[in-house]
């Protein structure tokens, strides 16, 4: 049994449209006595509000996952994957662009009914059955599907995290926080140690004064990757490695991060399913 939700429309595949006066409530009852397959534009959009009012379901249908995997399958790879995507394809309209907008903002295009989208799971289901090994495909589009759900979830209950311990961490290594666009004490302390290494100042976050330093020292760089530096006999190498290390701490987890993503005690990431890292 497939169940699309758009909004605040349920829509039973092959039954009429309701729009229940609590539609998570009516999820959750559904769930509950008949543990459909869900089906969704986008579960980022339509399942993380759910997961936010108590909800939790078992399986999915993820419309823009799986419009994804069939596009790839069929060589087109890097097309729009959206429902509305989708939508229009299926009836020689403009497809439009996969680029969200904000949401809530003037420009936000107006999501696909529940109507558009059970039209987008037949033709995508139509598709799946057409393949040389449809049962292989179909697995693949439950695993993905379900890896919308567990991020959603994951976004929504976040991870323990003790932000007193990472501070701690972080100014044990770099030096207190600093003021927003200062470098911390231990990164300008080594920051200074290569300028006073090359006898002029050198932003070492610059590549390109980094290079031109070094070639006026008598050194001839193509990059300034670590492993490239090693190979280098310079009194700046030395600091300028330390403080490659540091920078690359304070950047990428440093206090800014955790301004971002650590919230309540909970590290709340936004996880993308099937993406390189998150896999």
């Amino acid at each position: 049994m497939h169940v699309v939700v758009a909004g605040e429309t349920l829509l039973p595949v092959g039954g009429a449209p309701r729009r229940p006066a609590h539609p998570a409530r009516a999820v959750a009852e559904l769930e509950a006595s008949e543990r459909p397959r869900w089906v969704w534009a986008d579960a980022r959009e339509d399942y993380a509000p759910l997961v936010a009012r108590g909800v939790r379901v078992a399986r999915c249908h993820d419309i823009a996952l799986t419009e994804g995997l069939l596009l790839a399958h069929e060589g087109r790879y890097g097309e729009a994957r959206s429902a509305r995507a989708a939508y229009a394809r299926l009836h020689g309209l403009a497809v439009p662009d996969d680029e969200p907008s904000a949401p809530g903002t003037l420009f936000s295009p107006e999501p696909p009914g529940a109507e558009a989208v059970a039209e987008v799971l037949a033709d995508q289901l139509r598709r799946i059955a057409a393949l040389p090994e449809p049962g292989r495909f179909r697995l693949l589009v439950a695993a993905e599907s379900a890896g919308a759900l567990i991020a959603a979830e994951m976004a929504h209950d976040g991870m323990p995290w003790r932000a007193d311990v990472h501070d701690e961490l972080l100014t044990e290594l770099l030096g207190p926080r600093p003021v927003h666009g200062m470098r911390p004490a231990k990164l300008q302390a080594l920051a200074s140690e290569v300028a006073a290494a090359f006898g002029h100042p050198v932003n070492p976050d610059s590549v390109q004064q980094l290079v031109k330093a070094f070639k006026a020292a008598g050194v001839t760089l193509k990059t300034t990757r670590s492993w490239e530096l090693k190979r280098v006999d310079h009194p700046a190498v030395s600091p300028l490695l330390a403080y490659k290390e540091l920078a690359r701490l304070f950047s990428a987890h440093g206090w800014a991060w955790a301004d971002q993503w650590v919230r309540d005690g909970r590290f709340r990431p936004e996880y993308v399913v099937g993406g390189v890292v998150s896999g």
